[in-house]
């Protein structure tokens, strides 16, 4: 078997809520992206007898010249990526260069990559991916599809190369502890990938991934779990280690995840996720309106109290709410823009990532509206036909309700929401503390770089005055009553820069200058 060269790209993201384009130039050093791919350091960790080279077009340019020097390049990427994933495929094509492509789009719309990859991997590939790769090597006959006949047993994967990646241009670092979700909502398509029942590595590899992250210079990781708490007990267990882990090493990483409304319902998870220095969890709330989550058969969303008080614990459990929402449902007609505005103000959900619903190939929802003949495939921004309002209306007020959330008033009059309940700043203020991160020279650098970049950005794009007043405005009256010292000073600073994201992407997307631009 010879020792293959093998090149594993990411391709660039559209610009997009999630991305933080504009706001990225703005902080110190020479961040380019907002969290580190874990799937190509996965992939790599898969075969470690070749030699693998990792390129994130995200950190870095593609040199399509170098690429002819390797014997397989393979390229993944999401449903935001298919359209520079199909520009990429056809150059490689273009060149003769043997490919291969996997990911999370390829497995849900194989179809799609017809005629631009020799081999194409759908669905889980970490016992298929180095199966082809050792066939390869050793000059024996490969298929040209591959598909994983069992779940991947999460407990027998290698620790991912990130060593391999240009680390000091991400922002965040990432692991994954689980995959899988146990619920069943209609519009995703984790639980067709990956399955319903969730599935965890072992938590002595979560510590060990976790120093990685430390000794790479990370000062916060993502847990990129589908849903971190799909399986409880699993969760406490290898949050009983964090705690142990982030009290040995003096709470060097600041964590946050995604996870499912239900969190609210156990105190004891939200006392753990708070005492292992989670400081954010992302929330699918989706919509205020309980037919369209019934519809969606997001369940778990209305079991119980409202939304709105399960919220609440969350945030006075010390951690910051991050969420999800969605407009377009068979429930929804022309009211519910005004709906989520209110909602989304009202339980202070500083970042709100609202998207036009998207039936995405091989989902329940796709099926059910290719059933009904609802389906617009020639549109990748809206590609269904709404119940209660067409296309363009659904597309109009989103755009509406986009400019109203991030308003620089209606965005940090949300920041400041949380600040306001005792309880949040208490246990907030106490686990900075133990961070020791409110007296570091490092802080106060950082909100000083921010604090400079951003004003002479505002000065560049002549938003000085209508943005830039706002933010004064904000930090005088409110800032010096909720978040004093070094550290309330670089927050605030933090948060008027990814508020300039959001409102520049605002800005960009409704005069059509984006050619993708539903977060959703």
């Amino acid at each position: 078997m010879r020792r293959l060269k093998i090149c594993l790209i990411n391709p660039k993201f559209e610009p997009s809520y999630w991305g933080f384009d504009y706001a990225l130039p703005l902080y110190p050093g020479r961040i380019k992206c907002t969290m580190v791919t874990g799937a190509l350091a996965h992939l790599a960790g898969l075969v470690p007898d070749h030699d693998v080279c990792l390129l994130d077009e995200n950190v870095e340019a593609i040199d399509f010249d170098l690429l002819t020097g390797f014997d397989i390049v393979g390229v993944t990427g999401m449903n935001v990526q298919k359209e520079r994933m199909r520009e990429i495929l056809q150059e490689l094509r273009r060149r003769k260069i043997f490919t291969v492509v996997g990911g999370a789009y390829a497995s849900v719309d194989e179809q799609y990559f017809d005629g631009l990859c020799d081999v194409l991997f759908s669905g889980e590939a970490d016992e298929t991916w180095p199966k082809f790769v050792a066939e390869f090597a050793a000059g024996k006959p490969y298929d040209n599809f591959y598909k994983q006949a069992q779940p991947t047993d999460m407990t027998k994967l290698p620790t991912p190369r990130f060593d391999l990646l240009k680390v000091k241009r991400y922002a965040n670092g990432s692991i994954q502890f689980s995959r899988g979700c146990p619920f069943q909502c209609e519009f995703c398509d984790i639980i067709v990938t990956f399955g319903r029942r969730p599935r965890m590595k072992h938590p002595e590899r979560v510590i060990e991934e976790l120093e990685q992250m430390r000794k790479l210079g990370f000062l916060s990781a993502f847990i990129v779990d589908d849903n971190f708490i799909g399986n409880k007990k699993a969760a406490k267990e290898v949050l009983r280690m964090i705690v142990t882990w982030q009290k040995q090493r003096g709470y060097p990483l600041r964590l946050s995840t995604e996870a499912s409304i239900n969190l609210a319902d156990d105190p004891e998870l939200l006392d753990l996720m708070y005492e292992a220095n989670f400081r954010a969890v992302f929330i699918g709330v989706e919509t205020p309106r309980a037919a369209s989550l019934k519809e969606t058969k997001k369940f778990q969303n209305v079991a119980g109290d409202d939304l709105g008080a399960k919220l609440s614990r969350i945030q006075n459990a010390g951690l910051d709410i991050s969420a999800g929402f969605i407009v377009g449902f068979d429930n929804d007609d022309a009211a519910i823009f005004a709906d989520q505005y209110r909602f989304i103000q009202d339980n202070g959900i500083a970042v709100a990532m609202v998207g036009m619903l998207t039936a995405v190939p091989k989902t329940p929802l796709y099926e059910r509206l290719k059933k009904e003949g609802r389906l617009r495939p020639h549109d990748f921004n809206c590609n269904f036909v709404p119940k209660q309002m067409t296309p363009e209306q659904l597309r109009a007020g989103y755009w509406e309700l986009l400019r109203r959330l991030y308003a620089p008033e209606a965005f940090l009059e949300r920041y400041f929401t949380i600040y306001r309940y005792p309880e949040f700043r208490q246990r907030r203020a106490a686990i900075v503390a133990k961070a020791s991160e409110n007296s570091t020279l490092r802080t106060w650098v950082c909100g000083v770089i921010l604090t400079w970049n951003l004003f002479w950005t505002l000065v560049r794009e002549k938003r000085l005055r209508s943005v830039g007043q706002v933010y004064w405005r904000f930090f005088r009256q409110q800032r010096r009553l909720y978040q004093k010292g070094v550290l309330g000073f670089t927050q605030f600073a933090n948060r008027c820069v990814a508020h300039w994201h959001f409102y520049r992407f605002t800005c960009e997307a409704t005069a059509g200058k984006l050619r993708m631009f539903n977060s959703g």
